[in-house]
């Protein structure tokens, strides 16, 4: 018989909580490292799709937070809503002021393109190939000559395209009659050439070694016939040969005015004293309305930010100054091109920092918008915004006015956005 008197109790004791610490740690250790996660019922009618992410619902756009009841924001709650995804339309196939589709017409880098005579097809002058070709509005092209003429810094192109200036890097000009297939040399101290709106004449600095002999001078294509017009003294970089289209203008000097504005003159063929123009800033460019009656130009001012800022002014006759208006719209003339006298399409930086007509170069890399303007009542429209953010270099529209060209900044490739 079990004597409890002799039992050692202690002993007893001791073991039974021995036992039970190591069945509590046991159990620890087996929900912490070997018990499955507990399953979650899913509920019908809730989940996504098999394989994929639940989503948002539809409603407000990625990162709008709700305003709660009390004017705080509604944190998220536990339920999982199905995110869908962003749906983009496809860029417009021809231009209705939106995104709208470009148009490659042209991989190779073209430095300097023009129109042909039917005012519907591109001459382009390609200078790491130092060749001509036609490019039509569907990308076919035909090469116009087997001259090479690389490298070439700048070229300047009758009308219709038949014939071109080339300016090469050691300074020397050559007369490239594209029809023809004939070439003419001109001489090395000429440079900066424009024609005539007729093709029959050209206009151009000579800079002559001598600075007594620099002039502003016209003569026939081939170098013959010259005539010179106005001395250049120390001031050759503030005169800007650009026939007007109404051909009684060679060129433009620009001697700069007061605080607030510059001035603008011209030089004619034959001496005439015309009016001069105050301009509405520093930094002035050009570019004649299609029937020579009037400037498009851009200027800088504080009242600016000195950013370029687009304004016509008449610019014949005894009309000369007048009719001036601002078309508040900041961009470079060499960014625009004429359907007609009083329609012109711009391309027009999204968006210009301060000081921009200070450093042109710093528009290199900002994509354009293209705007319509109505140079009669001064309206404006948007026409479209080039798909893959093209810097629009040049541009000039067709004839017909079906295709808008331009060649880019960044590959000097040929596109065209289809205006109709």
């Amino acid at each position: 018989m079990l004597n409890l008197q002799n039992v050692n109790w202690k002993k007893l004791a001791l073991v039974v909580i021995f036992i039970v610490i190591v069945l509590v740690v046991g159990y620890l250790m087996y929900t912490l490292f070997f018990k499955g996660p507990t399953p979650i019922t899913e509920e019908k009618g809730k989940a996504g799709e098999i394989g994929q992410l639940p989503g948002a619902e539809k409603g407000l756009q990625p990162g709008v937070v709700t305003p709660g009841e009390e004017g705080g924001a509604k944190l998220p709650t536990e339920k999982i809503t199905k995110i869908e995804a962003v749906k983009t339309s496809a860029p417009d196939a021809t231009a209705q002021g939106g995104i709208t589709k470009v148009y490659d017409l042209d991989y190779e880098k073209n430095s300097s393109f023009t129109l042909d005579a039917t005012g519907n097809n591109i001459v382009s002058y390609q200078k790491e190939t130092g060749l001509f070709y036609k490019i039509n509005p569907d990308g076919t092209r035909e090469k116009l000559s087997e001259r090479v003429y690389k490298d070439v810094e700048e070229v300047a192109w009758a009308p219709g395209a038949d014939k071109a200036i080339l300016e090469f890097p050691d300074g020397s000009n050559i007369l490239f009659d594209i029809k023809s297939d004939k070439q003419i040399s001109l001489p090395k101290d000429w440079t900066e050439f424009d024609f005539n709106g007729t093709g029959d004449k050209i206009g151009f600095k000579d800079m002559n070694p001598n600075p007594d002999l620099q002039w502003v001078a016209m003569a026939n294509p081939d170098g013959s016939g010259q005539k010179y017009l106005e001395p250049l003294g120390t001031k050759a970089k503030q005169f800007e040969v650009d026939w007007s289209p109404a051909g009684d203008k060679v060129a433009q000097y620009n001697p700069g005015g007061s605080a607030a504005t510059s001035r603008l003159l011209f030089v004619g063929l034959n001496g005439e004293n015309f009016r001069d123009i105050d301009m509405r800033g520093y930094g002035v460019e050009t570019k004649w309305t299609p029937d020579g009656t009037r400037v498009l130009y851009s200027a800088h001012a504080i009242s600016t930010d000195h950013k370029p800022l687009l304004h016509i002014v008449n610019a014949s006759g005894d009309t000369i100054g007048y009719d001036h208006q601002d078309i508040n719209l900041n961009t470079w003339p060499e960014k625009c091109t004429f359907a007609d006298t009083d329609t012109v399409y711009c391309a027009v930086p999204k968006e210009l920092p301060y000081g921009a007509d200070f450093a042109p170069e710093v528009a290199d890399t900002i994509p354009d918008y293209i705007y319509k303007i109505n140079l009669k009542t001064g309206s404006k429209s948007f026409v479209a915004e080039p798909e893959l953010d093209y810097t629009i270099d040049f541009m000039q529209i067709s004839e017909d006015g079906t295709n808008l060209f331009f060649t880019d900044k960044l590959s000097g490739n040929i596109h065209t956005i289809k205006l109709k």
